[in-house]
């Protein structure tokens, strides 16, 4: 077993609330067990052996409400203090990141080093403090160690902001050398649009703000009775793309087994496998059928790795992956296929012993030979919905690093935050409260998400198109709560503004980091 004590000012805080805990193992894979929270101290059983990591969300102070991890710690009896062991993360990935990204040469009066080193020496004083043997910490090392923590999130920022910055400008400089760079070749950005609206203006904010636009093909929406399906709605965004605004056009997952996403009348099948393949098979031809004339980019999958409704062994995962990517090529031997990543952090892998890793599937289906051209990662964050806890932006861009390893091309297939504070009462997934970056969930802190995100995604070697996650507000479960361009009342919120911004800076071939590097720089209140 393995424990953490939490304090506040007086000592052990009784009343702190357990939020996104999960166990993380080797390799940053999410393991099962089970946690709890009784005055003032953590208590986590894994049900694997060897040293085990923490993540959980945490008050970062002016960094918001996120979700961190600590380092993998041996099982003792003895509680370690939560803090300081977070903060031994946050220092250590700090460190490791300014060695994988050729960061350390930098001078003494650098932001980001002097940050580093002040981290580094409170953490040390912290770390050389006396614990109280029984509670493993002391108020006056907790506050030391928050010290530490806050300093290191605001050095990590600050340092993935600036290496993106640099990648993006060493990606302009190679497309310089291009004739005539493809979609495909240069940064851009895109938007999902639900095809269940199909207005003017609309229209108008699409062809002013992205260079593409994703279609979702849900099953539920095109054959919402078995044997009867509905393109129309889907088809007229289709061919006004292709025909009137000339834009690439992205479609997919054509299979995603999310709720909301597949017709009632698929769970008959749920437990009669063979059934439900031939069914997969049956409805992916139709729809490439249907559209590989108008669409060469495909989104094949998604989800399938985290079960939910439909309980999948790992070689039935496998298996439709390879039917859908299969099946795509057969009829459209040039498409670009891609598999999508649901809830990368695998946070939801914690609860479900049965279900695959999203690192895992991912190694699978790069190694066995399923015939993909490269992998979709969703960003979802602060939003209600299990596995979107907020994170820091040195996560994201550490994520990116680890799925850059499978040596296949990645996109941020689904890029989105809330334009407004979740309603956390209205809920059904109970004490999920996401958390936000920064400041609480507003317009304006939508808007500055996307960009700082946007940005580490595009500074990232492997990356060259990001997509927000919706147009407009929708009323569907499996979409996030008001993650639009545009709200509900048709009204544009300021992330429109700031997509579109990007768009222009990276057709213009100008800078994209004045704006962000001029916010990261403005001092942290415990620096």
């Amino acid at each position: 077993m393995i424990s953490f004590s939490v304090f506040d000012e007086n000592g052990l805080d009784a009343d702190w609330t357990l939020r996104h805990a999960h166990l993380v193992g080797a390799d940053n894979v999410v393991a099962p067990g089970r946690m709890t929270f009784d005055g003032g101290l953590i208590r986590c059983e894994p049900l694997e052996t060897g040293s085990t990591a923490l993540a959980l969300q945490w008050d970062a102070g002016d960094h918001g409400v996120i979700t961190l991890q600590t380092c993998l710690l041996p099982h003792r009896e003895k509680p370690y203090l939560l803090s300081l062991e977070l903060a031994r993360h946050q220092i250590m990935q700090l460190f490791v990141k300014l060695e994988e990204w050729g960061e350390f040469a930098r001078p003494q009066d650098d932001p980001v080093q002097k940050l580093f080193e002040e981290a580094l020496s409170k953490f040390t004083a912290a770390l050389i403090m006396e614990p109280d043997p029984a509670t493993g910490g002391s108020p006056e090392q907790d506050a030391a160690a928050r010290a530490a923590l806050e300093i290191g999130i605001e050095a990590g920022e600050r340092l993935t902001i600036e290496h993106a910055c640099s990648s993006i400008d060493a990606k302009r400089t190679a497309l310089a050398s291009i004739e005539n760079p493809t979609i495909d070749q240069r940064p851009c950005v895109g938007v999902m649009v639900h095809p269940d609206r199909f207005t003017e203006p609309l229209q108008r904010v699409v062809s002013g703000a992205v260079d593409f636009v994703s279609l979702p093909l849900r099953w539920s929406d095109l054959e919402p009775e078995e044997g009867k399906y509905d393109f129309q709605k889907v088809d007229r965004w289709i061919e006004w793309a292709v025909r009137t605004a000339r834009v690439p056009v992205v479609v997919g997952p054509v299979i995603d087994l999310r709720p909301g996403c597949v017709p009632d009348w698929l769970y008959i099948w749920e437990n009669d496998y063979e059934t439900l393949r031939e069914l997969v098979y049956e409805h992916v031809k139709r729809v490439v059928t249907r559209y590989r004339r108008a669409v060469s980019r495909w989104v094949v999958a998604s989800g399938l790795h985290i079960g939910g409704n439909f309980t999948l062994t790992l070689e039935q995962v496998v298996d439709l992956t390879r039917i859908c990517a299969l099946m795509v090529r057969k009829l459209h031997p040039r498409a670009n296929i891609k598999v999508e990543i649901a809830q990368p952090f695998g946070e939801y892998a914690a609860n479900d012993g049965a279900t695959l890793a999203p690192q895992l599937y991912a190694e699978i289906v790069a190694q066995a030979g399923v015939g993909v051209d490269g992998f979709g990662l969703q960003f979802l964050m602060g939003d209600v919905a299990p596995g979107r806890s907020t994170r820091d932006l040195m996560s994201i861009a550490d994520l990116l690093d680890r799925y850059a390893e499978f040596q296949r091309p990645l996109s941020v297939s689904l890029l989105g935050a809330p334009g407004v504070a979740p309603d956390l009462a209205s809920t059904g997934y109970g004490d999920v409260d996401p958390g936000y970056w920064r400041e609480p969930w507003s317009s304006e802190a939508q808007a500055d998400w996307l960009a700082h995100v946007a940005v580490v995604a595009l500074g990232h070697p492997s990356v060259n198109s990001v997509c927000w996650q919706a147009l407009y507000d929708t009323e569907n479960d499996a979409d996030m709560h008001a993650g639009g361009l545009v709200d509900g009342s048709g009204n544009a919120r300021q992330a429109l503004a700031r997509l579109r911004e990007i768009r222009t800076r990276l057709r213009q071939n100008k800078p994209l980091c004045d704006l962000l590097l001029q916010r990261a720089a403005q001092p942290a209140k415990n620096a």
